[in-house]
C-alpha cells in the first residue's frame, strides 16, 4: 500500500531562501514550458521532451533532472484539460525524485537539490510513525504553505494478512455523533460542532470588516477548521481499528455515497452541519487503516434492511425520533437509535457470512 507522509523542513534563513528561488524559477519553467505546448499542441511528455529540454535547460539555472520534472509536472497537468492554457504559481509545489534528494535517516537530514547547490536540512516528523522513516524513497513534493516547507513524501507500506473473522462490528456514522459502534461505544461530535459554529461566527465577523488586517487574519486561519476534523477522524479511525484487531472481529460500515441527496433538508443549521459532514474521509482512513492492520472491512447498503428504522431484537420495522427508536412488537423499552443501527449493520454481515445460523431475512421479508 502506497502512503503519503507529510515531512515538515526546518530550514534557516539561507536555506529558506534558496527553497523559494528554486520553486519560484522551476514554476517559470513550467509556464514558459506550458505556453509553447499549448500554442504547438503538444501533449505527451516524450514529444514535450524532444521540443523543450534543451531551450530550456539553456534558459534557466536548472540541472537536468530539474528540467524533466518540471516538463513532467507540465505534461501531467495537461491531462486534466486540453482546453486552455495552464499555469503554475511561483511558489507551487514541485516533485523531487532521487536523484535530486536523499535522508539521512541517522541525523534526520535531508540533502536537497536548490539553484544554490546541494543543501542538507533537518526536519521533523510529523503525522506518521517513526518505522515508515526507513520506507522513505521514491518521488517527494516540495511544497510552500503558509511561509513553512513540507516534503509530501511517498511510502510503500506492507499490509498484514487479512484475518479470518466470523463476527463484525457495526459503526453507524452520524452528525450529532460521528460514530457509533455496536458495542456501545459513542464519539460524540459536540464538540467539534461547537468548533465549527464558533469558527464560522468568528469568520463571518471579520469578513464583513474587509481591512488588510482581517484579510492577514483570514489567510493565517485558512484550513485550520478542516485540518481539526481531520485529526478527529484520524484518531476516531484509529482506535475503532484497534478496538476490531483486539476482539478479533471485523469492521461493518454503511454506504453513504448519496446521503447528502437524500436526506431531508430541514432547517438551515442542519444543512449546515450536514454539508460540513466528512464522513467519506472517515471512511477513507476507516479503509487504509483496517488493511494495515488486516482486519476486514466490508460495506453495506442501508436501504436494502433500513438500519435506521429496522429493530436490531425482532428484526421489526419499527419507529426513530430523533436519537430514540421505539419498537412496539418487541416489547423492549426504547433504545438509542444509533446503537441500534449499528448493531443491524452488524448483524446483516453476519447474515452473509452464515446465512444458515440466521432468520433476520425471513422476519424481514414477512
Amino acid at each position: 500500500m502506497n502512503l503519503s507522509l507529510k515531512i515538515k523542513l526546518l530550514p534557516d534563513f539561507r536555506q529558506q531562501e534558496s527553497l523559494k528561488k528554486t520553486l519560484a524559477l522551476c514554476n517559470d519553467a513550467c509556464n514558459e514550458i506550458s505556453q509553447i505546448c499549448f500554442e504547438k499542441k503538444i501533449w505527451s511528455r516524450y514529444a514535450i521532451h524532444h521540443e523543450m529540454y534543451y531551450p530550456i535547460k539553456s534558459s534557466y539555472k536548472l540541472s537536468s533532472q530539474m528540467v524533466i520534472r518540471c516538463i513532467a509536472k507540465v505534461a501531467d497537468s495537461y491531462k486534466l484539460d486540453k482546453k486552455r492554457q495552464r499555469s503554475f504559481k511561483r511558489g507551487g509545489c514541485i516533485a523531487y525524485d532521487s536523484r535530486v534528494l536523499s535522508y539521512s535517516h541517522q541525523g534526520s537530514v535531508v540533502s536537497i537539490w536548490t539553484v544554490d547547490g546541494r543543501i542538507k536540512i533537518p526536519f521533523s516528523r510529523i503525522c506518521h510513525d517513526p518505522q515508515y522513516l526507513a520506507l522513505m524513497k521514491g518521488e517527494a513534493d516540495l511544497v510552500f504553505k503558509k511561509g513553512k516547507f513540507y516534503l509530501s513524501q511517498t511510502i510503500k507500506v506492507q499490509e498484514e494478512e487479512m484475518r479470518e473473522v466470523d463476527s463484525f462490528i457495526g459503526r453507524d456514522f452520524g452528525i450529532s455523533d460521528i460514530v457509533v459502534t455496536s458495542d456501545g461505544t459513542r464519539h460524540t461530535g459536540d464538540w467539534l460542532h461547537e468548533y465549527r459554529e464558533k469558527s464560522g461566527r468568528i469568520r463571518s465577523t471579520v469578513q464583513s470588516r474587509g481591512t488588510k488586517g482581517s484579510k492577514r487574519l483570514l489567510k493565517r486561519t485558512c484550513g485550520k477548521e478542516k485540518t481539526t476534523a481531520r485529526t478527529i477522524n484520524h484518531t476516531i479511525s484509529k482506535s475503532i481499528v484497534a478496538s476490531a484487531r483486539a476482539q478479533g472481529k471485523g469492521i461493518s460500515i454503511e454506504d453513504l455515497s448519496h446521503i447528502r441527496r437524500t436526506t431531508k433538508r430541514r432547517n438551515k443549521k442542519f444543512r449546515a452541519r450536514l454539508g460540513r459532514w466528512s464522513f467519506s474521509e472517515a471512511r477513507t482512513f476507516l479503509t487504509y487503516k483496517s488493511r494495515l492492520s488486516g482486519v476486514p472491512l466490508v460495506v453495506v447498503d442501508p436501504a436494502e434492511i433500513s438500519t435506521a428504522q429496522t429493530c436490531s431484537v425482532c428484526h421489526h420495522i419499527g419507529r426513530r425520533r430523533r436519537k430514540r427508536f421505539e419498537c412496539g412488537p418487541s416489547r423492549k423499552p426504547d433504545m438509542d437509535a444509533d446503537i441500534n443501527a449499528s448493531k443491524n449493520i452488524a448483524t446483516r454481515r453476519r447474515c452473509q457470512n452464515h446465512p444458515e445460523n440466521s432468520t433476520m431475512y425471513c422476519t424481514l421479508n414477512h
